[in-house]
Protein backbone atom coordinates (compact mmCIF):
# COMPACT_ATOMS: atom_id res chain seq x y z
CA UNK A 1 0.00 0.00 0.00
CA UNK A 2 1.21 3.52 -0.81
CA UNK A 3 1.57 5.99 2.02
CA UNK A 4 0.64 9.57 1.22
CA UNK A 5 3.06 12.31 2.13
CA UNK A 6 1.94 15.43 3.97
CA UNK A 7 2.60 17.39 0.79
CA UNK A 8 0.32 15.14 -1.27
CA UNK A 9 -2.42 15.23 1.39
CA UNK A 10 -2.28 19.03 1.56
CA UNK A 11 -2.38 19.26 -2.24
CA UNK A 12 -5.48 17.06 -2.32
CA UNK A 13 -7.13 19.13 0.42
CA UNK A 14 -6.70 22.20 -1.77
CA UNK A 15 -7.52 20.73 -5.18
CA UNK A 16 -10.47 18.42 -4.47
CA UNK A 17 -12.91 21.05 -3.11
CA UNK A 18 -12.16 23.30 -6.08
CA UNK A 19 -12.61 20.45 -8.57
CA UNK A 20 -15.89 19.33 -6.96
CA UNK A 21 -17.14 22.92 -6.97
CA UNK A 22 -16.27 23.33 -10.63
CA UNK A 23 -18.14 20.12 -11.50
CA UNK A 24 -21.22 21.23 -9.54
CA UNK A 25 -21.18 24.59 -11.31
CA UNK A 26 -20.72 22.88 -14.68
CA UNK A 27 -23.77 20.66 -14.19
CA UNK A 28 -25.80 23.52 -12.69
CA UNK A 29 -25.17 25.59 -15.81
CA UNK A 30 -25.93 22.59 -18.04
CA UNK A 31 -29.36 22.43 -16.37
CA UNK A 32 -29.80 26.21 -16.79
CA UNK A 33 -30.16 26.68 -13.05
CA UNK A 34 -29.15 29.71 -11.04
CA UNK A 35 -27.43 29.36 -7.69
CA UNK A 36 -30.70 30.50 -6.11
CA UNK A 37 -32.66 27.75 -7.86
CA UNK A 38 -30.13 25.08 -6.86
CA UNK A 39 -30.16 26.40 -3.31
CA UNK A 40 -33.96 26.07 -3.18
CA UNK A 41 -33.83 22.53 -4.57
CA UNK A 42 -31.32 21.50 -1.90
CA UNK A 43 -32.64 23.61 0.99
CA UNK A 44 -29.26 25.29 1.20
CA UNK A 45 -28.33 28.96 1.21
CA UNK A 46 -27.30 30.56 -2.11
CA UNK A 47 -24.10 31.81 -0.53
CA UNK A 48 -23.28 28.25 0.52
CA UNK A 49 -23.74 27.07 -3.09
CA UNK A 50 -21.44 29.91 -4.19
CA UNK A 51 -18.80 28.88 -1.65
CA UNK A 52 -19.00 25.24 -2.76
CA UNK A 53 -18.61 26.22 -6.42
CA UNK A 54 -15.59 28.40 -5.60
CA UNK A 55 -13.96 25.70 -3.44
CA UNK A 56 -14.13 27.92 -0.37
CA UNK A 57 -15.95 25.29 1.69
CA UNK A 58 -15.74 21.52 1.59
CA UNK A 59 -19.23 19.99 1.65
CA UNK A 60 -19.70 16.64 3.33
CA UNK A 61 -20.63 13.59 1.30
CA UNK A 62 -24.32 13.89 2.19
CA UNK A 63 -24.44 17.45 0.83
CA UNK A 64 -22.60 16.35 -2.29
CA UNK A 65 -25.14 13.55 -2.79
CA UNK A 66 -28.03 15.99 -2.31
CA UNK A 67 -26.51 18.35 -4.87
CA UNK A 68 -26.03 15.50 -7.36
CA UNK A 69 -29.63 14.37 -6.85
CA UNK A 70 -30.89 17.95 -7.32
CA UNK A 71 -28.85 18.18 -10.53
CA UNK A 72 -30.21 14.81 -11.70
CA UNK A 73 -26.75 13.25 -11.99
CA UNK A 74 -25.10 10.31 -10.29
CA UNK A 75 -22.22 10.65 -7.87
CA UNK A 76 -20.18 8.66 -10.36
CA UNK A 77 -20.86 11.24 -13.04
CA UNK A 78 -20.02 14.09 -10.67
CA UNK A 79 -16.64 12.54 -9.79
CA UNK A 80 -15.90 11.18 -13.28
CA UNK A 81 -13.02 13.48 -14.18
CA UNK A 82 -11.57 14.16 -10.73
Amino acid sequence: MCELSDIKINALKKSIPTAVGERIKYFRLQKNLTQVELAKRTQKDRQYIYKIEKGIVTPNITTIAILAFALDITLQKLFETL
